[in-house]
Parts: structure tokens; sequence; C-alpha cells
């Protein structure tokens, strides 16, 4: 490699020495590389946030080495880690999960990819617990410090990785169903919708809408910012990645809603008689509704 960075994700939190310690062994490996933190708050083991948060920064990250540890542990113990390098020139590292599967399409797809097999990079006596320090860590460093790819171990064909593919939003007539894929720490609710899918159903910015969201009916205006609502209003408009967002000036809105990852949302245009920021509650989705 020829840049020395290595950008790690992971569902590690803060509340322990974990990511520390895998920049620990980073740095006995390959102490002239630096770690760029990307996300340590991925929801545990929840691959699919993993993915969409990674795919979502990556565009933005240096060239090197892209060191991802979200994983499960099933019946089967955890899934093999990869080593996948794209036509872009960065590398990723992680389990064959599909966790990074989007943001290596995102950097042009892959050009050649191995198995993480050869244990004489591992930490000694590795863990079932903790791969990111004993697997994941060290191997990232090698390949950061120049190892070539091809002493991880043997070449996998590209086409036999996992491939996440998230859930899309459906457009039906007047109407766009989808769900939050992501919550920001400022508690803005983030949908798999685009400006393109709203004004396919007819809505355009400053247009009254219709939100229905967990136990609520909400009429609402898709504004350009949250700006452009009064303090602790509700508001529809984009995000900072031109998706559709839910939003409160100066509050949470996934407080104010009660809603979390994955929930399903519909916006659709407002009934001619609506009046903005109306909030009706406690009318809830019929007991077969489902988004898609």
């Amino acid at each position: 490699m020829t840049d020395s960075w290595i950008n790690f994700l992971s569902d590690y939190g803060a509340d322990d020495s974990c990511v520390g310690v895998c920049h620990g062994v980073i740095a006995r490996h390959a102490p002239a590389t630096r770690v760029l933190d990307v996300c340590h708050s991925i929801a545990p083991q929840d691959v699919e946030h993993a993915a969409i948060t990674l795919a979502d920064a990556v565009g933005y990250l240096p060239t090197g080495v892209h060191l991802v540890v979200v994983e499960r542990l099933d019946v089967d113990g955890y899934t093999h880690g990869v080593a996948v390098r794209t036509t872009h020139g960065s590398i990723f590292v992680c389990p064959d999960n599909g966790v990074a599967s989007l943001a290596w399409d995102a950097l042009g797809g892959i050009e050649s990819v191995h198995e993480i097999a050869n244990r004489e990079l591992w930490l000694p006596l590795p863990t079932a617990v903790f791969r990111g320090r004993d697997v994941y860590a060290p191997v990232a460093a090698r390949l950061a410090a120049g190892m070539d790819l091809a002493d991880v171990g043997p070449r996998l064909e590209p086409d036999t990785l996992t491939q996440f593919r998230p859930r899309t939003c459906v457009v039906d007539d007047d109407h766009v169903h989808g769900e939050v894929v992501s919550i920001d720490h400022f508690g803005n609710m983030s949908l798999n919708m685009t400006r393109l899918d709203l004004e396919a159903a007819g809505i355009m910015i400053g247009d009254p809408v219709e939100v229905r969201a967990g136990t609520r009916i909400m009429r609402l205006t898709f504004t350009h910012t949250y700006g452009e609502v009064p303090r602790g209003g509700v508001t529809v408009c984009e995000d900072a990645l031109r998706r559709v967002m839910i939003a409160v000036n100066c509050g949470r809105a996934s407080d104010t809603l009660r809603l979390r990852r994955q929930d399903p949302v519909v916006v659709s245009q407002a009934p001619r008689d609506a009046s903005p920021f109306q909030i009706i509650q406690d009318l809830r989705f019929p007991p077969n509704f489902n988004y898609a």
C-alpha cells in the first residue's frame, strides 16, 4: 500500500478498551500507519446498520485499508474473514457477511479477494470472541505496512462472497412505503427514500405531507431544512446524503416519534384540508400492514 491509513469501523462502542486494544495491535505491527475511527457505535452485531453506515462514509475516507469488524456468532461459529482489494485501490479487511459489500461496490467493485486463513499473521492463541484484536487488526496492519494481499490466504472468486442488498422503498401512486435506515446522534431519522421518490408520488418541496409512522399519523410539510419549522416542530426534509429525513427543530425526532431503525414509514400526499405540523396520535397501522 502506498497510503498508510486504516479506516476502522466496529460495534465495539466506547465503554471499554476494545477499540484502544485494536489500535495497540495495529501500532505494534505497523507503527507508521495512521488509524481513522469511522464509527464504533454500530448497534451490536447489526451487520445491516454497519453496511449502510460504511457505504455512506466510504467516499469521504482516505485510500487505504478499511478494517470493518461487525459480525454475529451462530451455531456454526464465525464466518471466515476476507481481504478484498477494490478497483479503486483500497482493501477491505472484514468478515464475509456482507458488511462491506455496499462500500466496495461504491469504490468500483472487487479486483481480487483472498480468505484470511494464514494463522501466522494472527495473534498467538486467538480467542473465539475477539477476532477484531486477534485476527483482523494484525492482518489489516500488515497490509497497510505493505504486505502482499496473497499472503493472507488462498484466492477466492468474488461471486462467492456474501452480498448485502438493502431494502428499497416502494412508490405506490401518491404515497411512498419505506423504513427508517439510520438515526443519527441528534435523533434525526433518515429513510430509505429520496426526494426523487417523493416527487414520483407527486410530492414537491413545500407541499403538505402525511406521514404514517409507529403509532401516529402526522400532517407535516416537506421542507428544505428543519430550520424552516418552529422550534420543537416536526418536519420532512433531506439529510446530508440527500435521503428523506424526519427531523425536529432543536429536538430529537426518534424520541418524539418513538421509532427505531427498520420501523416502517409511509409518506404520502396530505389530504387537501390538512393543516401542516398537526399531529394525530394513537392511530395505529392495521394488523397486516407491511411497507413493502
